[in-house]
């Protein structure tokens, strides 16, 4: 039978001999600050979700008319082409048809460009709170951290016994 001791993946504590103990932190420290922070922290998660699904309705819902609206040009194109009686008569209505296509494409990109725009900022700016959010927690947990480490090294008074 083998002797030799099989260390897990993730267990580090071989490097860590040398390492103080670690204090043994009060919940009650936490557990208010935990709640806050939770409901800061998801309330930005929420934000950004909900302005990532009106941005994509907003930008789904164009382009959705914008492909409706070219299906029907199309077909108008060609209802007009199967009446056309000359060469030049043909021509310019695919003149005409092409040049306002690509007209169209360019505004429904710009339009599309700007609804990417607007959903960015929006986002950006619920990154900066959720950011901030970070930071307020970090600041928080130190605070919990130092009074959980205050409270468990100040001498606790000796209990009497009663008999």
């Amino acid at each position: 039978m083998s002797t030799k001791k099989t260390q897990g993946a993730f267990d580090f504590s071989s490097m860590m001999t040398n390492w103080p103990p670690l204090p043994a932190f009060s919940n009650w420290a936490f557990a208010e600050r935990e709640d806050r922070i939770e409901e800061k922290t998801v309330a930005s998660f929420q934000k950004m979700g909900q302005t990532l699904w009106s941005h994509t309705e907003k930008a789904f819902d164009d382009h959705m008319n914008f492909v409706s609206h070219r299906l029907h040009e199309d077909f108008e194109c060609a209802k007009s082409l199967s009446q056309c009686t000359a060469p030049e008569e043909t021509m310019a209505t695919l003149q005409d048809f092409y040049s306002r296509m690509a007209s169209e494409y360019q505004e429904h990109f710009e339009k599309q460009a700007a609804l990417f725009r607007n959903s960015f900022s929006e986002n950006a700016a619920a990154v900066e709170a959720l950011n901030e959010t970070a930071l307020e927690n970090v600041n928080e947990l130190s605070k919990a951290a130092e009074e959980s480490l205050t409270e468990a090294q100040s001498p606790k008074p000796a209990r009497k016994r009663k008999a």
